[in-house]
């Protein structure tokens, strides 16, 4: 059987059909392009990646998705090595509505559990992101005890 490209063939699904939670949490743009971006090497590995953690995970009411970002975002600043995923989560958690202050306290509540060097990177990604975006300095107060 050969694609035509009609309405009915898998080209024809968009992210939104496909992946309704993903556009929900990280925008049709952002979904699109992830799965540009895998394409060379098979879509089967965006669909997987997409199905589990957005439509599965990211699907469950117990944790809201801003949650969910913090989290995933503590574990990629453990992990090390994620400078593009963390890239990537940081745009999803400000689009979220997840303060910069909330994403620096998580990264540095890290490096107490995965240690400074790597929640200094996370920093370090997360500085250059807000950067861009005309958010720093940051503003908080810190009480000294």
């Amino acid at each position: 059987m050969v694609n035509d490209g009609g309405p009915d063939s898998p080209s024809a699904e968009t992210a939104e059909t496909r992946h309704p939670t993903a556009v929900e949490v990280a925008g049709e743009a952002a979904v699109r392009q992830f799965i540009e971006e895998l394409a060379p090497v098979g879509s089967h590995i965006a669909d997987l990646v997409l199905d589990t953690a957005f439509e599965k995970l990211h699907a469950d009411p117990v944790l809201s998705h801003g949650e969910r970002e913090l989290i995933t975002l503590a574990v990629l600043a453990a992990l090390g090595g994620t400078t593009e995923q963390l890239k990537l989560h940081l745009r999803i958690a400000h689009r979220l509505g997840v303060s910069p202050e909330r994403v620096i306290a998580v990264f540095t509540h890290t490096g107490a559990y995965a240690g400074f060097p790597r929640a200094l990177s996370a920093i370090e990604v997360a500085k250059d992101y807000y950067g861009q975006l005309g958010l720093l300095p940051l503003r908080r107060d810190h009480p000294r005890a």
